[in-house]
């Protein structure tokens, strides 16, 4: 016997809203339709409002879990536009902080599944490993949610040699 599960538009494990429907033969998923929303947060107005600056410290709040994806994406926007060119070490030193920012959401979205399933172990396992994901970006940039450590042409803050070493 088959059955349609909705799950949303907003639901405690979704952090947006979205709407899905299951459809089920028993226990086995057979097919889902996803239908994915949109959330206007107003950044785009607040943003015609502010100058370049501010707008990066504007866009780098969208969301805590990356925060640093938003400002990099802005920032490389601007220097495109104004055909500015990013020292090697400004560009090495954000791709360090993305893809530490991206290990830290893939662990923070693991672990939150392996909650939602009732695996609880595996769940402060994978928190462990984000944690310490969490205290290397916060030992680079100061800050263990936005880090400010993008500006238009480079790096905000350089790694020094200690903690290249340490890392």
């Amino acid at each position: 016997m088959g059955y349609t599960i909705p799950i949303g538009p907003y639901h405690p494990s979704l952090e947006e809203p979205i709407h899905a429907k299951l459809y089920t033969e028993g226990e086995v998923i057979k097919d889902a339709e996803v239908f994915i929303g949109y959330n206007h947060r107003g950044i785009e107005k607040l943003a015609t409002e502010r100058n370049f600056i501010q707008t990066l410290t504007l866009v780098e709040r969208v969301c805590g879990i990356c925060s640093h994806s938003h400002p990099f994406t802005y920032a490389m926007a601007i220097e495109n536009i104004a055909q500015m060119e990013v020292p090697k070490r400004g560009q090495y030193i954000r791709v360090i902080m993305a893809e530490l920012e991206r290990l830290h959401s893939h662990y923070l979205w693991i672990g939150l599944a392996c909650h939602l399933i009732g695996y609880d172990s595996l769940f402060m396992y994978v928190w462990d490993a984000r944690e310490r994901i969490m205290d290397i970006l916060e030992e680079i940039s100061g800050n263990r949610v936005n880090y400010g450590m993008v500006i238009i042409g480079g790096s905000r803050r350089d790694i020094d040699d200690e903690k290249e070493r340490k890392y």
